[in-house]
């Protein structure tokens, strides 16, 4: 009986330190945290940053959009890789669209790299973006660390648009040419002037007279020869 007691107080004392070694060995919760881009990053285009890299970017990328890869620097205190990043983007009519890294692009894979991308079309100019990582230290912001720039597309003319060229008007029936004689309806063979006509109509109108006379002749020769 006398060997229970100190035995039984060491069953206790090591349950308990098993039960501060489990609790001291499980990980905390990890707090999901916002941070912003760094502000010295925006706005820009991705032509117009200083680091020009299609690295960290699909292979398939078309000539008509931009890539913008972000990072984590060591500095932002925060536990592992991005989790999420929507950016801010201005179009060139001032418009503001949103792209983010679940719908336009991913989180880089591979340990250390901390890094994310966006795909957006070519032109647009990046004026701010979010993150969300796990419990970073305060005051932590993120970088744009390099850009991959394409061309905008051009915009199509209109279809069956045709450049413009100075057009003739027609002639207008009647109207008179260059030379300055009436045009003809073509087919027609009418003399030009009235003059020619008269002459003709007058000289059928004789001749047709002259040869009803002589026949008038000739019958009362032959009618008196009868007789």
């Amino acid at each position: 009986m006398e060997f229970k007691q100190p035995f039984s107080s060491l069953r206790l004392a090591a349950a308990a330190g098993v039960v501060g070694a489990l609790a001291f060995a499980a990980p905390a919760h990890a707090e999901v945290v916002t941070i912003p881009i760094n502000p010295g990053n925006v706005p820009t285009t991705a032509a117009d940053h200083e680091d020009q890299s299609c690295d960290n970017l699909p292979d398939d990328l078309g000539e008509n959009v931009d890539g913008w890869v972000f990072v984590l620097p060591a500095s932002a205190g925060a536990e592992g890789n991005f989790l999420y990043i929507i950016a801010e983007f201005e179009d060139e009519n001032g418009d503001t669209v949103y792209y983010d890294t679940d719908a336009d692009g991913g989180i880089v894979s591979g340990s250390g790299d901390n890094k994310a991308y966006i795909i957006t079309p070519a032109g647009l100019t990046l004026v701010g973006a979010e993150a969300e990582v796990n419990d970073p230290d305060e005051g932590a912001d993120f970088n744009l660390t390099h850009a991959c720039a394409g061309t905008p597309g051009e915009e199509p003319s209109s279809p069956g648009e045709e450049p413009s060229s100075p057009s003739e008007e027609p002639t207008s029936p009647g109207e008179e040419t260059p030379s300055g004689e009436e045009s003809t309806t073509p087919g027609t063979t009418l003399p030009t002037t009235g003059t020619p006509l008269t002459i003709a109509l007058v000289s059928a109108a004789a001749l047709a007279a002259g040869g009803a006379a002589l026949f008038m002749i000739m019958r009362r020769r032959r009618e008196a020869q009868d007789w």
